[in-house]
């Protein structure tokens, strides 16, 4: 008999999401929840090109040029605006670093970020693009192109029964 682990194309249930950033603000975007292989959930969530942060929306583009806008309004619980709390570290010169300092630098502490790190704050777009132009001084500024950071596939504990019910278990 086969078991989950051995057999690599078996379907369950994931939530799959995505997160961008720019600067010290991060995005988290949940795509949804999917029943399928854990490799179509991974190709889901890297099937985002950019996410494009507007005065009042958020645009999604997909590498197959589709696109979503998500608002205020619309697919509100899907997205969550978070501050990286750890102060930014001074630009570093690495190209006169030695292999060994390199690899040091990779480890320090100083410069990696972690959840503890992480401040959700309960902003909508529309204060969290004010946010980014007060930051970078650009009050002309219409957009920010966000750059990724993350993606999560998470298998959750539903699965489909015979008649395609979900069963939380």
């Amino acid at each position: 008999m086969y078991t989950r682990t051995k057999v690599k194309n078996q379907k369950q249930t994931f939530v799959v999401g995505v997160e961008y950033y720019e600067e010290d603000l991060f995005l988290e975007i949940e795509l949804g929840t999917f029943h399928t292989t854990e490799l179509h959930a991974q190709r889901i969530a890297n099937s985002i090109h950019n996410v494009i942060l507007l005065e009042n929306q958020i645009v999604i583009i997909f590498k197959n040029a589709d696109s979503i806008i998500l608002t205020d309004d619309f697919l509100k619980y899907a997205f969550k605006f978070r501050l990286c709390t750890k102060p930014t570290m001074p630009p570093l010169d690495i190209s006169k670093l030695t292999q060994q300092e390199n690899e040091d630098l990779v480890c320090n502490e100083a410069y990696v970020i972690t959840e503890e790190d992480m401040k959700e704050v309960q902003w909508d777009i529309n204060t969290a693009f004010r946010y980014l132009q007060h930051k970078y001084e650009a009050r002309d500024q219409t957009f920010f192109s966000l750059s990724s950071s993350a993606y999560y596939v998470i298998p959750t504990s539903e699965e489909m029964d015979q008649e395609g019910m979900r069963n939380a278990t």
